[in-house]
């Protein structure tokens, strides 16, 4: 019996892996591969070569990790007051603000450059729990040794 093989493509890249099958298939997100090579993985079909190609290379680390208490440290004391007395109560509001504490709460540490992160800072800012320019003095001042996970 003949064997096929095949590596499954997701936007023009190697993403799963390869498969083999008993019969040829015909799909846009499987492209046919000459053997088992596992080191395919991560490189780009090129139709027009019909070769795979090297993929792009590794997208630099953007990650500006802190430790929790680093985190909520970068807060002052009167900030973090108003925004714990803004966590009580049954309003919506109340409600967001929690939710965003048990996150901060919960993470093993804090990524800066991270969007959820750097949302739930500014949204504390425009709800008026932190004055115009604190979000991005907090979220973009340098990281210290000790501030480290």
């Amino acid at each position: 019996m003949q064997a096929y093989y095949y590596a499954q493509v997701s936007a023009g890249s190697i993403v799963f892996g390869v498969t083999q099958v008993a019969a040829e298939i015909e799909s846009p997100d499987m492209v046919p591969i000459e053997s088992l090579d596992v080191s395919l993985i991560g490189q780009r079909w090129n139709p027009e070569a019909q070769a795979f190609e090297p993929g792009p290379p590794p997208a630099e680390p953007t990650e500006r990790n802190v430790s929790r208490k680093a985190f909520l440290s970068r807060f002052t004391d009167a900030e973090a007051i108003d925004i714990d007395l803004a966590s009580i109560g049954p309003t919506r509001e109340a409600a967001t603000v929690r939710r965003y504490l048990s996150k901060v709460n919960a993470a093993q540490h804090i990524d800066l450059a991270n969007d959820e992160t750097r949302t739930g800072v500014q949204a504390l800012e425009a709800g008026g729990l932190l004055q115009p320019g604190r979000a991005l003095a907090i979220l973009d001042a340098p990281i210290f040794p000790k501030e480290l996970p």
